[in-house]
């Protein structure tokens, strides 16, 4: 499969506050590295989360970690979650998730994961899984 092929459904991708208040999207990730330059607003795609958080339709929720840059700078990284009420579980799973993307753990059991975490379908998560991952190895996973 060509990975350049557009994919045949709409992505998530600057469209996730929509699909949040339409209630077709559960939750949602960014991250914000700061340095010079990078705004918050920048890594949200400038999508007004914080309305929605303040009349209560969402809830936010935000985690910082410590990277080494280039040359050993450390740089602080802001994950921002925004969950539907009800859906704040997906917060806790998600962490987790980048625990072992930082550790080096990487696979598609895990990327499928992201994918069922962030609100893709299964038919969704095999297509994009089938882009990444010889398809035999997708079918042999059971996707």
């Amino acid at each position: 499969m060509n990975r350049k092929e557009p994919y045949p459904y709409p992505q998530h991708t600057n469209r996730e506050l929509e699909m949040m208040l339409a209630g077709t999207k559960p939750f949602a990730v960014f991250v914000h590295e700061r340095i010079d330059g990078f705004e918050k607003s920048d890594a949200l795609a400038n999508q007004d989360f914080a309305t929605h958080v303040a009349n209560g339709k969402l809830s936010e929720h935000v985690r910082t970690v410590e990277r080494k840059g280039l040359g050993g700078t450390l740089i602080k990284i802001d994950y921002y979650f925004y969950a539907l009420e009800g859906e704040e579980w997906r917060v806790a799973s998600y962490w987790l998730l980048l625990e072992l993307l930082h550790r080096g753990a990487w696979c598609p059991q895990l990327e499928w994961l992201e994918g069922k975490l962030l609100g893709y379908t299964d038919e969704q998560n095999r297509y994009h899984l089938s882009r990444m991952y010889p398809v035999a190895e997708i079918d042999r996973l059971g996707f």
